[in-house]
């Protein structure tokens, strides 16, 4: 009994150190980080400070030191990358940068690589009078939705009638319409040379001879002379999170995405507009539990954190996957590719905390009742600022509504199917399936252990022995070291049994006084085995000493040897050492 107690102990811990192992090491991953950055924050770079400040709250007043007069990072030449991030970590550590962030939206300009349209709709034949400027022109709708004729130099018809195309030169002009039924405006645009329409996602509605006003509002951030798009993701992404009003900058975002695919657009704005098209595309480019872009000129271990940044709060099994990836590909020191940047980047996307700089720290928005959720799903009223939200989420007042698989019309795939379609979120499930279910196709023996097949393994992994299909090998994540833990256990598990040998009298008598619920009184008798002698009397004083007397030498006869029965208990015992030793050898 004694035994089995001691041996459900140490199981218990061993499931209680399997638990905590992850956060073990994300707390190496801090202390490495820490000890990599003491003394040295002043020589690293802007993105290192910035990660290295949102991760763990060093390197504050270093990475201001850095600034041109706290507006733009680094003082020797501004950069849109640079000042996004000092902007972004600043202000997570509760830190103003309200000048870097007018600096920002003061780079802004109109990008030149996008064509406008109006369009003007109504559920029948209108007549409609269109005023900008000094112009005024009265058009007619068919009940074909097709316009009869263009209205002058700034709105031309194109795209077979159906829509008013936007002169470059009125693209900040202001369009007000007006129709004798009721109608509806709204712009929609497009990349230059590309078949793609993207719709804005304002619609203006008015009743007959009632007003609507349209302007074309699309911005990018200026680097030199043109749009630079990592800049302007990294941009809009931070003054997002400070609460500034993002909307015109991502018409240019969403147009060029495609043609910077290498920049990992997808998960910047998902984070931004919690959008499903961009969440399924995040979950496609997953490869191999990892995120690593074509054509990417950062490591897997950033563009994996920006997906798990993008991906915080939702549900979703490929993220828990990369995490688990990550803490399996960790250095044995703690941090990841003895890298600071990158180490602290994968901090704060898959594992963020609140950082105390200075002594003060921010609280974080759900510990007040408040709620985190996409900046495009808050008002800007309804906007707290002064609270933490991970990811790309902002502290909101007011709670987002999210709609179930049914109402995105979506169908939920059993454990043994796959979707063929696309995966979106939903309140009620991890993977609401736009498309079909079908049986999941059987994994080689290598998939089944969650490894990977490759022509060759990467530098941080090892071939195993599980089988892949064809000449590829099963590749595993590389681990320090072999572990001995069950070679400990088979040791202390002997020791027990040992002391349990020695001790067992001692035991006997535990275990009866615990019986008895631990009452005073004399202890147990020994028991007299069959055959055996009694116990010895209890001793007595010795009595005096007494001339000596010689007695004769007497014959004695043999002393007849009793042999102690072998109980129960210690054939049990014996058979368990047995069995120790067996899975010692």
């Amino acid at each position: 009994m004694f035994l089995f107690v001691i041996l459900l102990i140490l199981l218990t811990s061993f499931v209680i150190a399997a638990e905590t192992s992850e956060d073990t090491k994300v707390e190496k991953a801090r202390t490495c980080l820490t000890d990599k950055v003491k003394d040295k924050c002043s020589s690293l770079s802007v993105e290192e400070q910035a990660f290295t400040l949102l991760a763990i709250g060093k390197c504050s007043s270093e990475l201001q030191d850095k600034s041109k007069d706290d507006e733009c990072w680094p003082s020797s030449g501004c950069k849109l990358r640079d000042t996004a991030l000092a902007v972004l970590a600043l202000d997570n550590s509760g830190k103003s940068a309200t000048k870097a962030e007018e600096w920002l939206l003061e780079q802004k300009k109109i990008p030149p690589d996008l064509i406008w349209y109006l369009e003007i709709d109504a559920d029948e034949e209108t007549t409609c009078k269109v005023n900008y400027g000094s112009t005024e022109k009265t058009i007619k709708i068919g009940e074909n939705k097709k316009i009869d004729k263009s209205v002058g130099t700034c709105l031309t018809l194109s795209q077979d009638n159906y829509w008013l195309k936007v002169n470059e030169d009125c693209y900040e002009t202001n369009f007000t319409v007006s129709c004798n039924k009721d109608f509806k405006t709204t712009l929609l645009y497009s990349k230059k040379n590309s078949p793609t329409i993207y719709v804005s996602s304002k619609t203006n509605s008015a009743s007959s001879e009632g007003k609507t006003e349209e302007k074309v509002n699309a911005f990018c951030f200026n680097q030199g002379a043109s749009c630079d798009y990592e800049g302007s993701l990294w941009a809009t992404f931070a003054l997002a999170k400070t609460g500034n009003d993002i909307s015109a900058f991502l018409p240019y975002l969403m147009a060029m995405a495609e043609d910077n695919e290498k920049y990992f657009p997808s998960a910047f704005l998902y984070s931004i507009t919690d959008y499903d098209s961009y969440f399924t595309e995040i979950i496609n480019q997953q490869k191999d539990d990892y995120w690593k872009i074509s054509s990417s000129p950062y490591t897997q271990f950033y563009d994996t954190s920006l997906a798990l940044m993008a991906l915080y709060g939702a549900s979703a099994e490929q993220k828990e996957s990369a995490k688990t990836y990550l803490l399996g590909v960790q250095d044995a020191n703690g941090c990841w590719h003895d890298n600071i940047r990158d180490t602290a980047f994968i901090l704060y996307a898959a594992w963020p905390k609140v950082v105390s700089v200075d002594g003060g720290k921010m609280d974080e928005c759900e510990d007040y009742k408040y709620y985190c959720v996409s900046p495009l799903d808050c008002s800007s009223e309804d906007k707290m600022g002064s609270f933490v939200c991970y990811g790309g989420k902002v502290c909101c007042k007011t709670e987002k509504k999210e709609e179930t698989c049914e109402e995105k019309e979506g169908i939920k795939c059993n454990e043994d199917q796959e979707c063929t379609g696309s995966i979106v979120p939903a309140s009620d499930t991890d993977s609401c399936c736009k498309g079909s279910c079908t049986a999941k196709e059987e994994k080689s023996t290598c998939e089944d252990e969650n490894y990977v097949c490759r022509a060759s393994c990467l530098d941080d992994e090892e071939g195993s022995t599980y089988d892949c299909n064809g000449d590829e090998t099963c590749c595993a994540p590389k681990t320090p070291g072999k572990s001995y833990w069950w070679v400990w256990l088979l040791i202390i598990l002997i020791i027990l049994v040992i002391l349990g040998i020695i001790f067992r009298n001692q035991l006997r008598i535990w275990l009866f006084r615990a019986k008895s619920g631990f009452r005073k009184g004399p202890a147990p008798s020994r028991p007299i085995p069959p055959g055996g002698f009694p116990p010895a009397p209890p001793t007595r004083p010795m009595p005096m000493a007494r001339p000596r007397m010689i007695i004769p030498r007497q014959f004695q006869p043999p002393v007849r040897q009793f042999h102690k029965p072998v109980s129960k208990s210690d054939k049990e015992l014996e058979e368990t050492l047995k069995k120790l030793k067996e899975m010692s050898k």
